[in-house]
Order: C-alpha cells, then structure tokens, then sequence
C-alpha cells in the first residue's frame, strides 16, 4: 500500500509541475514552438480562382487587329466564322440551322452579351525565410487557366408571317493563361497569447500582405455550332475564331498572340495548421488586386482565391 501510495503521489506531482510551468517572458524564454527555426521554407499551393468579368470580354467574338485594338462587328472574329468571307464559312452555318441561304441572319445584335469566367485550378510554389516562429517573408509563383464563357444567338427566319423569328442559341468559350508572381510577409497571429495561458496551439490564424505581378497571355477562342439538328456528314461544329482560311482551307489571316503584364497587391487571412517539428498547412482566402492587360484592353479588379499550402521546414 504504501509503496502504490508513493507511486500515485509521484505521477500527481510530475503532471502539476508540468502544467504549472511558468516562463519569464520579458526574459526572452518560453517553449521553442515546432516551427520557430529561423531559416528557408520551400513549399505548394493549389487552390480555386474566381476571376471577375472585367476582362472577360475580350474573348466576345470581335477578335483583335494587328496592332491589338478590337474589331468593328463587320470585321469580328465571329462575323467571318458565320457569314463568310470565304464562302465555306456560309455553307457551314447552312449545315449548322439545317437551313439554306435567307433562312437565318447573323447581325451585331446577335453578339455575345455578357461573358464571364468560370472558376479555375490554381498551384504555385512557394518559397518563405522566417525570422522567428511567426514572422518572414515569402515569394510564390505559379499560373492558373481561366476559361471564359458565353453565349451568342443566330435569328432562324420566317417569311411566311405565320410564325414569329427564333433565336438559335450557340457557345463560345475564351481560354487564357496567367502566370502569377507574389511577394510579401507571413505573420501567424495570437501564439504567445495563448501560451501564456499554459496552451501550446497548434492552429493559429495568420495574415499575408505584398504585392503581386501578372503575365496573361490571350490562348484561344472557340465557337460551337452543333445544335443537334445537323445531317452533314463529317460536319464539324467547333470553329477556332483566331484563325480565318481560304476555301482550299490554308490560313490567310490569324491573330497575334497577345501577352501583357501587370501590377496589384493582395491580402490573405486563413489559419495555419502545425504537424510535428517540420510540416505546417496553411488554409486560406486570397483577394488579389490584379491588373489584366491584354491588346488594348487595361483592366484592374479583385480577384478571389481560397487556397491550400503545404510548407516543409
């Protein structure tokens, strides 16, 4: 009995030693967090980015000039991909409606209205130096693909008065790349308030801040014609709007690959998980003040991502 006795009393005051430890703050002490080695970070990211619209129009079918200004309707992309010139072009709106010439009509009307992207996949790599536990900076780098969508109509006729026209609905679809470079500093939040309440966290919330370089490149524009009705054998619906052939279907004008490069800045907020000595996950929400250029086209807007990264100390 007395030697149980003596055991329990030892494992009482060897776990109320140990949650009664105190450190002298002001001194500098405290526990050594599983993250706090000052030095080099290498890490991932991948993540959803939700692009704004403001630029999306520039995948609405009215295509670029040389010199990278838009088109007029009677020279657009798509007026050519619908009405010709060449004439094969014609002939395949007639396979498209199922419909002979004067049956259909294709005007500015019938354009595009608003296009917007779609949300895309976003990686990255990301480098980060620590000064201490929770504060460093970092340089990330890494693209995302966003695709643009939208609709435009062709008017089916009718000349026999019976019937009102019909709006044949066809997509389009805009693909563009960007490649985005951030740099700015980490901070992790509330860790030494926590632990001088006796807790060692192993979440803690966390800020970024810096600024951001955006290289976009113009990548395609495509129509689709199948509306389902087509009887035309070997009938292709997909169109490439960037590029216009001649009846023997050579290449007699294409556009210009259109790149540009832009500023901004961005701010994060999320939470970072810690896993042992060497691993952190970090969860969380980017809004990103990108600058898109494109042609002539300038735009800057907020751009939101939620993300995922994993860093490797």
């Amino acid at each position: 009995m007395n030697k149980r006795l003596v055991l329990i009393i030892g494992v009482l005051l060897f776990t109320l030693s140990g949650k009664a430890q105190v450190y002298n703050y002001a001194d500098g002490e405290g526990p050594t967090p599983p993250d706090s080695v000052k030095g080099f970070y290498i890490g991932g990211t991948i993540g959803a980015y939700f692009a704004n619209k403001n630029t999306a129009q520039i995948y609405g079918g009215y295509g670029y000039q040389r010199d990278g200004f838009l088109n007029n309707f009677e020279n657009s992309w798509l007026n050519f991909a619908i009405n010709g010139p060449p004439i094969q072009n014609k002939q395949r709106t007639n396979d498209a409606m199922n419909a002979a010439d004067g049956e259909w009509s294709f005007t500015e009307s019938d354009m595009p209205g608003i296009m917007r992207y779609r949300p895309s996949f976003l990686f990255n790599v990301h480098f980060r130096y620590m000064l201490n536990s929770d504060f460093g900076f970092f340089m990330e780098m890494g693209g995302t693909f966003p695709v643009t969508v939208g609709e435009f109509t062709i008017t089916r006729t009718n000349n026999t008065g019976i019937q009102n026209d019909i709006l044949e609905t066809f997509a389009i679809r805009g693909e563009e790349q960007r490649l985005i470079i951030n740099i700015g500093m980490h901070k992790v939040l509330g860790r030494e308030a926590a632990e001088r309440k006796g807790k060692n966290p192993s979440i803690l919330p966390y800020i970024d801040l810096g600024g951001t370089l955006t290289f976009t490149k113009y990548e395609a524009n495509f129509i689709n014609l199948d509306l389902g009705t087509n009887n035309v054998e070997f009938f292709n619906p997909i169109v490439d709007l960037s590029i216009q052939r001649n009846v023997d279907g050579s290449v007699y004008n294409q556009a210009n690959v259109l790149t540009g490069v832009g500023l901004g800045g961005f701010g994060s907020v999320g939470l970072q998980l810690t896993l042992g000595r060497k691993f952190t996950i970090d969860f969380g929400y980017v809004a990103n003040l990108q600058q898109i250029n494109l042609g002539e086209v300038s735009e800057i807007g907020l751009q939101h991502q939620f993300v995922l990264r994993a860093i490797y100390m």
